[in-house]
């Protein structure tokens, strides 16, 4: 197993380790439990993967019970809370703008440089728009 110094969570990943239902949950739950064991070093969610992850569960399955979940989940340890900063954000708008052609969300481009600002070496997703742009952990 490779093992990183530390792996950014993101919404797609976050959503099917949590819902059974996701045809991605049986493959999150392969890096997931590892991770949370620490096997990938730290882990990161940031404030607008929560806000997309709790979004996207209510909106998908209309349960705010899972929406919930999903929230709590997040915030707990082991997992490190992080803040998108100012200048993350006009970082994150030049990316949005810059790579129009790969269908990146503006919460994608705040990954992008959050991951560079902390020096987040991987991202755990099932998005395949980070593929060639940063590290990632798909299966």
């Amino acid at each position: 197993m490779v093992k990183f110094m530390s792996l950014l969570l993101d919404t797609s990943a976050l959503v099917a380790a949590r819902n059974v239902k996701d045809k991605n949950h049986n493959k999150a739950l392969d890096i997931m439990t590892p991770a949370l064991q620490g096997k990938y070093g730290k882990l990161f969610v940031t404030d607008y993967i929560f806000d997309e992850a709790v979004t996207l569960a209510y909106a998908r399955t209309g349960s705010r019970k899972f929406a919930n979940d999903i929230g709590k989940f997040a915030k707990a340890k082991p997992i490190n809370f992080r803040f998108i900063e100012p200048i993350d954000f006009d970082r994150a708008w030049e990316l949005y703008l810059q790579y129009e052609d790969k269908h990146l969300s503006f919460t994608d481009c705040t990954n992008i440089v959050l991951m560079d600002r902390l020096k987040i070496d991987t991202i755990f997703t099932f998005d395949m728009e980070f593929k060639g742009l940063v590290n990632l952990i798909a299966l």
